[in-house]
């Protein structure tokens, strides 16, 4: 080692809990699993595990607050397995340990750096066998993979201890230039990439109760995550079971798969009203207003439900997108799905049918709701839309999928036309892949133009949270619309990645 790992409990500190690996033999050939790394905005500390109910319970802030993914990830081996040494590498067994003064976990794949910190008096709880990775040669080299660098925070005398470890060059010197000790290549890796700091995916199984009236869909007493919500209509809850692409259903909406219609409409006249389809995480949406409430405004939206509330145990899971003083200081949101629609039919020359992502923030001075929205389908030329929802007064900033927008960058298609009747060149629509991305100059954009209508939103991003992300199938007054998408998800990412 390069400097002393020895440190001394001066305070009891939280620990993640994690119940020790008991050491197995003969480790099997399987496919490597992403090690993720997080970051502790109140510590400062780094902290990287392959375990997915550690990643789970760090993204959902049972860990303790400020722990925030750095969207950095390697790929190593899951432990304990058995069977056959794996070839090309032969990744060997990482010790992990935990120290409670300065409140901080290391690795090692070293057995006589392991042994030594096992050793009565170093301060290091061993706790069992984090994962297996290759390691390196004696001159430091991965032999044709990449190599992990460990760095370490020279916080011994503070009682601060804590390690990192990257592949990219130029993180490696930003945080030497910091202060950071390179203690040299430790472990090699088939694959190390940056990706999303969080990553939300519309991926339900509509089967299992999740297709319900919008207000339960957004109700966290009773929903978080995915759930098919819907407006005006009655929820569709009978599966009719696989259904081959015919002219009853897949003609609607482009899609086949497991088809859930409204459970009081004959199974013969089902296409003819709501239905909703799941094949994987692709989805049909049938919207049709003959068995509509009383509301001029139908929808059927696949929608997201965030935490907006601190749990009573201290956790946090809130999503403050625009905050200032996480890892990544200036993130940004991306949105992004495919998405095809195949049917649209208006009964008369006043109503409109129309299809966009919608994003909606709570500002946690005041708060108010706000909707974003994107428009991506509509009978109707698109435009950048400003107003009161009609229904519950809380400002809509809209835009269009096209360049220029002042709220957004498009990466995709852009926003179409589907006028009433209209018949698409393809089998499963009209559409295509869609992404916008949204930062924090973009979003004050948005609140400033939000804040013409209502003064009382606050006018600093930090101040807002995601409360859900739904994609709205809209009827306003009479007609159907059948579409089918896949892949919709919301992400923080670094800006510019």
């Amino acid at each position: 080692m390069s400097h002393t790992h020895r440190v001394y409990p001066l305070f009891l500190a939280f620990s993640l809990a994690c119940a020790a690996l008991s050491a197995q033999a003969f480790p099997i050939r399987q496919s490597p699993a992403p090690l993720v790394e997080f970051y502790n905005q109140n510590t400062r500390h780094y902290f990287a595990t392959i375990n997915a109910a550690e990643i789970a319970d760090l993204e959902a802030g049972k860990a303790g607050p400020g722990w925030v993914r750095t969207g950095v990830t390697f790929d190593e081996y899951a432990y304990p397995i058995f069977g056959e040494i794996i070839p090309g590498g032969d990744p060997i067994p990482v010790s992990r340990f935990y120290a409670p003064g300065p409140n901080t976990h290391f690795f090692t794949l070293d057995a006589s750096e392991a042994e030594s910190l096992k050793a009565p008096g170093s301060g290091w709880i061993f706790e069992g066998i984090a994962f297996l990775a290759s390691p390196p040669a004696a001159s430091g080299s991965c032999a044709g993979l990449t190599p992990i660098y460990r760095l370490y925070n020279n916080r011994f005398a503070f009682n601060d201890s804590n390690h990192r470890f990257v592949t990219e060059a130029g993180e490696r010197a930003r945080m030497v230039a910091e202060g950071w000790i390179d203690e040299g290549v430790k472990m090699c890796t088939s694959l190390a990439q940056s990706g999303p700091l969080r990553s939300f995916a519309f991926d339900a199984s509509l089967g299992a109760g999740k297709i319900q009236p919008s207000a339960t869909c957004e109700d966290e007493s009773k929903n978080i995550g995915a759930c098919m919500a819907l407006n005006n209509l009655a929820p569709p809850t009978t599966a009719t079971g696989l259904v081959e692409y015919s002219l009853a259903y897949g003609a609607k909406t482009g899609l086949t798969g497991q088809t859930f219609v409204t459970p009081t409409v004959p199974v013969a006249a089902a296409p003819t009203t709501v239905f909703v389809q799941q094949w994987g995480n692709a989805y049909g949406v049938h919207v049709d207003t003959i068995q509509r409430g009383p509301a001029v405004y139908t929808s059927v939206n696949p929608l997201y439900q965030f935490k907006t509330s601190v749990d009573a145990n201290g956790a946090d899971a809130r999503v403050f997108p625009f905050r200032q003083g996480a890892f990544y200081k200036d993130a940004e949101i991306s949105v992004k799905f495919i998405a095809y629609v195949k049917t649209v039919n208006l009964r008369n020359s006043v109503s409109a049918a129309y299809g966009h992502p919608t994003i909606e923030f709570i500002d946690q001075r005041s708060g108010k709701h706000l909707y974003f929205t994107a428009l991506t389908y509509s009978n109707f030329p698109g435009s950048d839309y400003l107003a009161p929802d009609v229904a519950t007064g809380k400002v809509i900033v809209g835009t269009t999928f096209r360049n220029g927008s002042p709220y957004l960058r498009n990466f995709a298609t852009w926003a179409f036309e589907t006028p009433s009747g209209f018949t698409p060149p393809f089998v499963y629509g009209l559409g295509g892949p869609f992404e916008f991305r949204m930062n924090r100059d973009e979003f004050l954009n948005v609140l400033k133009d939000a804040r013409s209508v209502d003064a009382a939103l606050s006018a600093n991003p930090d101040d807002y949270l995601i409360d859900n992300f739904h994609f709205n199938n809209e009827v306003y007054g009479d007609g159907e619309i059948g579409m089918n998408i896949a892949g919709f998800r919301l992400e923080i990412v670094p800006r510019g990645s």
